[in-house]
């Protein structure tokens, strides 16, 4: 089986320097640019957010060159490019080779200036000049001249063009896609990266203006700096502030008294301005951005010039009070969106290395560059299981942290509870037997409806399962339990020995010594993860994984609960504490 991952290759390496970037960017068209438009995804989308990164980081000239000098027949990056500059426009458009059923689709959508740049193309068919001229462009290239001309003075030179390139014939388009749908997917994705943007752009509290979308997702704050030294006129107004930027003090009056002055000082600091005498320990309240604001301490000395010995202004500098001073600084606080989404990247980080291993002990194994001794065959294919089991790991953990940061849901839907948690159950049945456990199975007769799609019942319930196969001894006891309560499905489980002699905080924590066989847990973070995980996705769903005692109890909402609001503790007084105990 072969697997065309250039592109994720591409997407996975970081161009440093503006050489990689350019290589990059090249590389990034032709891939993008072969793709049919029946073919385009996500996966695209983000190749296209790159092409834009790489294309801003280049000088204007630099990148149309590029583009000029890269054929493509992708209608999607002339829609997307031809919304930027002039030049990048004119460049994409001249490098594309699209079918001409693609261009008369593509026309009318494109802005006005770009259509004009079409004027230069003299490949173009009669049905896409006929559009073009409806839509006002018509004043196209002359036609290429006779290949043989009669001329009164002497042979005619020949004249050598190198031969256009051929458009190449349009891929088949599955039903109800095409330019017209790509055009929308593009337009969604703009919007939602200019959402992003956006939230990016949030007012700094230090006064400064807001940083440009970087990337950045934490920015600390400016510490407010303990003194500034100012300078001001003949009337008190400063003129000249040491600090950055200057604005937010420059032009303020400093020896106003009235306390509703944006900027106010003390009596004492306000007499020493009228009489022109040296300013000490004076107090200062400023209101502004908070980088400046607050209470400051001034210490001046007035200016007199040489020539006449006029007064000129004052030399100041402001101190924070002792208290504020030696105040010790507020941590930036971290939400737990930052952090979730710090532990994604650095799961993706984790992610690229080892699939790059499992992929080279996956050619090992299966001998792709030739013979290779049955030892190390058996050791890459070790390998290889080990990081599955790692990436398997991963994947369970970054579903963890989504669910609880509320990054993602639960699908909704209709499923038979009743009829799935039975086919579980029997699927563990014969293995519990050869162990020799007791199980004692209650299932209601009808069908029981929740309000969860099929597969996330299937999955979280046997999370739950597993845990218990893999913890329960031989020997023992087990009932399983499913009955309709009031808006909701509640399943309980007898919890093995092993499990009833952790409390709460240990049943739940992660612990990669788990258990293994046909039942192990997570991959890598054993039992307690699991239910965790189980839990968080049940929660998400509307229902609940607890503890009560020796049993575990799980709560599936019903087509008719309350929603996402409902709880077991919501069941215990509705029902009673009888209800969890049979």
């Amino acid at each position: 089986m072969i697997v065309d991952d250039r592109l994720e290759t591409v997407l996975r390496t970081n161009a440093a320097g503006k050489l990689a970037g350019r290589t990059q960017l090249r590389q990034l068209i032709d891939l993008v640019g072969a793709v049919p438009l029946s073919q385009w995804s996500e996966r695209h989308a983000s190749a296209l957010d790159r092409i834009d990164s790489l294309a801003d980081a280049l000088p204007v000239e630099e990148c149309a060159a590029i583009l000029r000098g890269t054929s493509h027949r992708s209608a999607v990056l002339v829609y997307h490019f031809a919304q930027s500059s002039p030049r990048i426009a004119s460049a994409i458009i001249a490098s594309a080779r699209l079918p001409e059923d693609d261009w008369i689709a593509l026309i009318p959508r494109l802005p006005t200036t770009a259509r004009g740049f079409l004027r230069h193309r003299t490949d173009l068919g009669e049905r896409v000049r006929d559009v073009l001229a409806r839509l006002g462009v018509n004043d196209f290239l002359l036609p290429e001249p006779e290949a043989e001309v009669a001329s009164n003075h002497g042979p005619v030179m020949p004249v050598f063009r190198a031969p256009e390139p051929k458009p190449e014939p349009a891929p088949p388009s599955t039903q109800g896609e095409g330019v017209g749908a790509i055009v929308r997917r593009i337009e969604a994705f703009r919007r939602k990266r200019a959402e992003r943007d956006a939230a990016l752009l949030l007012p700094r509290a230090d006064g400064v203006a807001p940083l440009l979308p970087f990337g950045e997702v934490h920015t600390s704050v400016r510490q407010p700096p303990l003194s500034i030294d100012l300078r001001t006129n003949a009337e008190g107004m400063v003129v000249h502030a040491g600090v950055d930027p200057a604005g937010m003090l420059i032009g303020s009056r400093l020896f106003a008294t009235d306390l509703s002055a944006p900027v106010h000082c003390d009596e004492a600091m306000a007499g020493a301005f009228r009489q022109r005498q040296p300013i000490v320990a004076g107090r200062l309240a400023i209101a502004g951005a908070d980088y400046v604001a607050g209470q400051w301490q001034a210490d001046g000395t007035p200016i007199f010039s040489r020539d006449s010995n006029s007064f000129t202004g004052y030399l100041l500098r402001l101190r924070r009070p002792m208290a504020l001073a030696f105040a010790a600084p507020s941590e930036p606080q971290i939400t737990p969106e930052v952090e979730a989404d710090r532990l994604r990247q650095l799961l993706h980080e984790l992610r690229t290395p080892i699939n790059a291993i499992q992929g080279f002990a996956e050619v090992i194994q299966q001998q792709v560059f030739g013979q290779t001794p049955h030892q190390y065959r058996a050791m890459a294919a070790s390998i290889a299981a080990d990081a599955a089991q790692m990436l398997a790991g991963f994947e369970e953990v970054e579903r963890l942290v989504k669910l609880e940061s509320r990054a993602m849901g639960i699908e909704d839907g209709e499923a038979n509870a009743a009829a799935i948690i039975a086919r579980m159950v029997e699927q563990v049945t014969p293995v519990l037997t050869a162990r020799n456990v007791r199980l004692d199975v209650t299932m209601p007769p009808e069908p029981l409806t929740v309000s969860l799609a099929p597969d996330e019942v299937e999955r979280s319930v046997w999370r739950v399962l597993s845990v218990i196969a893999s913890s329960v001894a031989p020997g023992e006891r087990l009932a399983i339990t499913l009955e309709p309560q009031p808006d909701l499905a509640r399943l309980t489980i007898t919890l093995p020995a092993s499990l009833q002699r952790l409390d709460d905080a240990a049943l739940f924590a992660p612990d990669g010594s788990a258990s293994g066989g046909s039942f192990a847990a997570s991959a890598m973070l054993g039992n307690g993860f699991s239910l965790r995980l189980a839990r968080a996705e049940l929660e998400a769903g509307g229902g609940a994984l607890r503890r009560d005692e020796g049993l575990l109890l799980i709560g599936l909402p019903t087509l008719t609960g309350n929603g996402p609001d409902h709880t077991l503790e919501a069941d215990d007084r509705d029902a009673g504490r009888q209800s969890f105990s049979g």
